[in-house]
Parts: C-alpha cells; structure tokens; sequence
C-alpha cells in the first residue's frame, strides 16, 4: 500500500488518524481511511498497465450509473484530475465510505432480501442501453477438456503439498466429486442463446451494497461488470447470497419483477447454462493453490459437491 502521506497529497485530504483492512474483498487491496473530516475507502487494483482500460471502463461504468439516479459510488477526483493514482507501477483509487451499514447474508431480513431484488431491478434498467463494448468481454462458455486437465493439475498439486490439513482435504473431495459429475451431465451452456443481453453489474451481493431503513442506499465494486442475460445474475444470486433459499428466492424475486418484468422460463434456461458453466469454474482453486490468494481459503464450502441445477429445481416450486 502507499505511504500515508502521498496519499493525503494526491487526494488533498487532511491527515489520516487510522487505517483498517475490512473483511471482504478477495480480488483487489481495500485500504479504509479515517480523517477528520470523513472515512474513505482506497483501492489498490491488482491489474498492470496492461489492464489499465479496465479500471476506467469501470469508473466509466460508475459515472453513468449514478447519472442514471442510482446511489453507486464515485471515486474521488486527485488533486491534479482524474480518478487513477499510478504509482509504483500499481493503480489505486479513493471513494468515499458509503452511507447507511452493510449486513451479513445470515441476517438478512425479508425487507432487506426484497431490497436487493427491486434495487437490482433499477440498476438493469440503468444498465439496458449501455454499450456492450464499453466493458471487459466475458463469455459464457466453457472449454470441457481444459477443465478436466486443469482439475487433474490441481489435484496432483494439492496432494503435492506436505501435511494436508482441512480446507485441502475438502478441496480434493470437491474436485473429484465435480470430475464424477463432469463426466456423465449432459452440457447445457448454450441455452440462454435466445435470451436478450445486456451489462449486469457481475458481482451483486450483500457485501457490496450498503441498507439505510431497510432500502438499499448505496452500491459499489462494478470492476466485475460483463455482458449477459439478467436472468444470469438473478441466478447468481440465487446462488451466492440467498444459497437457493425458498423464502430469500421468492421474496428477491418478487421485488425484481415489480422492477423490472422476468419470465421464470428465462430463469430456468439461465439455472441450466449457470449449472453447467459452474461446475467448470475453478477459480477459487486456482487463486488459493495457484496463485496464493489467502483472502479466499474462507469460501472453500466443505459441503458435498452438489451441481446447482438440482437446487435450483427444489426452490423453483416456490416461484411460481
């Protein structure tokens, strides 16, 4: 991270009495600041300059959201202009902290779950005419026979390391039993080919939105932001907030479509592609064996292997 007093200079802020880490983030550095006169939030990006584009396409992305009404969170501009500190050969950035608290997933309440599915329902409609172009490209496919070498690489790697401890026996489970799946499940990501798509935020969760009396008041981190079906990013968070839950499912649902209209065929054709197309993602492997990303080891779920199409259809019932 940067020294203190380049960055009161570089944003002319008043001298900074505390710093923490928060407790998410897994991709880039988050730094948060404490002055006088207010709380911010410094990101360290972890991207080169070859990846420069990316950080602006996603300040770009900001700017026009919140042009659109919507409370997403600008960086601050430096001293000298723009929104980008280079230093050192690293980019940083400075927003302000957000308004209103941020509430763990387990203690989410049902006014809060309907929230997050109306405020995703606004940030769509905002997000529907953005040129596609304007944000990094990420296709929806997978490589089948890439993915099963890569898992045979990963084990062997794993079972490599001297003095297995818990999160690496729940990994080599976990990849054998999705090898096993891998093998017999019929492939299915091309089923949302004949849905419409447009820019999606990428990574809507509860750890990236903030709740003032029960509305959501504030939004950030669109650095993952692509093209897609919306009925896509429902389903991830589906997945990754709600962990397929009838109650949360239904009640995110209903708000959405009161936001924006959805077919629940629509979602059922993004479950099949969603399923197929993560059962093939192994990034957290990757991150935590490959590239030693310690922020990740408390995502390894040591839960069974379960593909997510089955759970999606347990909760689809209670959809209708």
């Amino acid at each position: 991270m940067q020294d203190l007093r380049k960055l009161e200079c570089a944003w002319k802020l008043s001298p900074i009495l505390e710093t923490r880490v928060p407790d998410t983030g897994t991709i880039h550095q988050t730094l948060l600041l404490s002055t006088a006169e207010g709380s911010y939030a410094l990101r360290a990006y972890r991207y080169g300059q070859e990846k420069l584009w990316r950080i602006e396409a996603e300040h770009r992305l900001i700017a026009h959201v919140w042009a659109s009404g919507l409370p997403a969170i600008r960086p601050l501009p430096l001293a000298q202009g723009g929104t980008i500190l280079a230093s050192q050969g690293r980019y940083y950035a400075l927003f302000p902290f957000a308004e209103g608290q941020q509430i763990a997933r387990t203690k989410l309440s049902v006014k809060e779950m309907a929230a997050m599915g109306s405020f995703l329902g606004w940030v769509h409609r905002a997000l529907a005419s953005y040129a596609h172009d304007k944000v990094p490209p990420r296709p929806l496919a997978v490589d089948h026979e890439a993915t099963m070498r890569q898992i045979d690489v990963l084990v062997e790697l794993i079972s490599a390391r001297a003095g297995l401890d818990e999160v690496d026996e729940i990994a080599l489970s976990r990849l054998e039993q999705r090898r096993r799946w891998l093998i017999s499940a019929q492939p299915a990501q091309n089923t949302m080919a004949h849905l419409e798509q447009q820019v999606i935020h990428g990574d809507y969760q509860e750890s990236n939105i903030f709740f003032k009396d029960g509305a959501v008041c504030a939004i950030i981190d669109w650095d993952q932001a692509y093209v897609a079906p919306r009925a896509w990013e429902i389903m991830r968070v589906f997945h990754y907030v709600g962990k397929f839950a009838p109650v949360f499912c239904r009640t995110f649902l209903q708000a959405y479509r009161e936001a924006f209209p959805l077919a629940l065929e629509d979602l059922d054709s993004a479950a099949e592609a969603y399923s197929w197309i993560r059962a093939h993602d192994l990034w957290l492997y990757e991150e935590f064996y490959m590239h030693h990303n310690q922020r990740v080891r408390k995502l390894f779920d040591p839960s069974s292997f379960r593909p997510l199409i089955e759970r999606w259809a347990q909760v689809r019932g209670a959809l209708q």
